[in-house]
């Protein structure tokens, strides 16, 4: 994937996190699948794959490489100097070890359903406010990254339509005056590994003017 925008940042020891990550993630979802219908929130969503993850790092026949890496689930974070319970919660980072400063990938996980529970419309703008993208781009998530990746889980209907949604959601924000998530560019399909088939990228200009790319994975949780 090359946009051009933030290329020359992201060198090839990043871009090679960036499909580890996305390794792992595959490989626990596959584990994982037959659990996830029986989710009853994002915690256990997170919680089946997070574990799922450390299965496959701790698996010898998975690539010698992945010794390197460890995940964090729920891992809490200090962004404005919050302390105890007030700190805000990752919901699922993966470490790259053995070399300094360290790196990781994070994936902030939001639901996807359209129920009499909770309504497409309702599932996006939390997708996309301020407990979701919105994240990144007021830098209380990955504020030193120039990349990290939502994660829906879909509970309801299927992959093109949520994609279609995120689609037509980034680009009314693009346009309109009282936009928040400060586009840069809009939604379009990316393909990081195979496994992983639904997926897009975004580009934010984050509060303080650097710019963050966002993927966005969409996994059937059904």
């Amino acid at each position: 994937m090359s946009h051009g925008i933030l290329t020359a940042e992201w060198d090839q020891y990043l871009a090679t996190l960036r499909e580890d990550a996305h390794l792992l993630l595959a490989w626990a979802y596959a584990d994982a699948r037959p659990n996830l219908p029986t989710a009853r929130d994002e915690y256990d969503i997170t919680g089946f794959l997070a574990e799922g993850m450390e299965r496959r790092i701790n698996n010898p026949l998975t690539p010698e490489r992945f010794s390197l890496y460890s995940v964090h689930n729920e891992r809490p974070i200090s962004p404005q100097a919050e302390h105890g319970k007030d700190r805000p919660k990752l919901d699922i980072q993966i470490e790259r070890c053995g070399v300094r400063p360290k790196r990781y990938y994070t994936f902030e996980a939001k639901r996807l359903r359209d129920d009499e529970r909770a309504t497409a419309s309702n599932c996006l703008a939390k997708y996309m406010g301020d407990e979701g993208v919105g994240r990144f781009i007021a830098e209380r998530y990955e504020r030193d990254s120039i990349e990290a990746a939502m994660l829906g889980c879909i509970q309801s209907r299927s992959p093109e339509f949520w994609l279609g949604l995120l689609e037509r959601a980034f680009a009314e924000d693009a346009v309109s005056e009282h936009g928040k998530l400060n586009v840069v560019e809009g939604f379009r399909r990316c393909s990081i590994v195979d496994e992983l088939p639904d997926e897009g990228s975004t580009i934010h200009r984050r509060n303080s003017g650097s710019l963050i790319r966002l993927l966005h994975v969409l996994i059937l949780c059904v």
